[in-house]
């Protein structure tokens, strides 16, 4: 599948944004072809919030390559106050279209540039597969950008499908993370506080939902 998506979406390791475009452009509101598009909140997010008392009253919350948008109405069925980006400005544009009415801030922007005004801004940041869906070249930077939203005593929660490789190139997409995601969260100032794992996987060795703490 890795070799079919970089020939068909014309993936390039200089250009790794530039297929984001290619895909939602090509796509509606229902995600035809989008290969992540849940068209609902993430299952394993979901089911957490099942088990979990998590309100946002009063918190913000961001949402980091929000993709179609569920997960952002999800964190604003719980009283934050959310805001959504994508680096593709059709996933932004199906995203107001699904969602007329919502209070969603959804926004185009670039986690690879960075965003230096979001800096410590947000109670709570969700990551879902973003990572992943990138070049492993550029992890460090995806890393460090993704844990300098959080703010103090803030949340991180991520959700990534883990294979214990050598991340390359010639793997993805996705090329999914290792173990090692941990550290290099904790070495920027995040502690994990708990994690969920699950083994039923499409391509990995298990997915994990891992909470970090500020």
């Amino acid at each position: 599948m890795s070799k079919e998506i970089r020939t068909k979406f014309g993936v390039n390791e200089e250009k790794p944004n530039q297929w984001f475009e290619t895909l939602y452009a090509e796509t509606n509101v229902k995600g035809e072809g989008v290969p992540w598009a849940n068209m609902a909140s993430h299952p394993m997010f979901k089911s957490w919030l099942l088990n979990n008392s998590f309100s946002g009253k009063g918190k913000t919350a961001l949402v980091v390559g929000c993709g179609l948008g569920d997960d952002a109405i999800e964190l604003e069925s719980l009283g934050f106050k959310v805001t959504a980006f994508d680096v593709s400005d059709s996933a932004i544009e199906l995203c107001k279209k699904r969602f007329p009415t919502s209070t969603v801030n959804f926004v185009q922007a670039d986690l690879i540039k960075g965003i230096p005004e979001w800096k410590h801004q947000f109670d709570v940041v969700l990551e879902i597969f973003t990572i992943q869906a990138l070049p492993p070249k550029y992890e460090n930077v995806l890393i460090e950008h993704i844990a300098d939203f959080v703010k103090e005593n803030g949340q991180l929660i991520l959700i990534t499908e883990i294979k214990e490789e050598k991340r390359n190139f010639e793997n993805g997409p996705p090329w999914l993370l290792n173990s090692t995601y941990i550290n290099a969260f904790e070495s920027l100032g995040l502690q994990k506080s708990s994690q969920l794992i699950n083994t039923t996987t499409e391509m990995g060795d298990e997915i994990h939902l891992t909470i970090f703490q500020k």
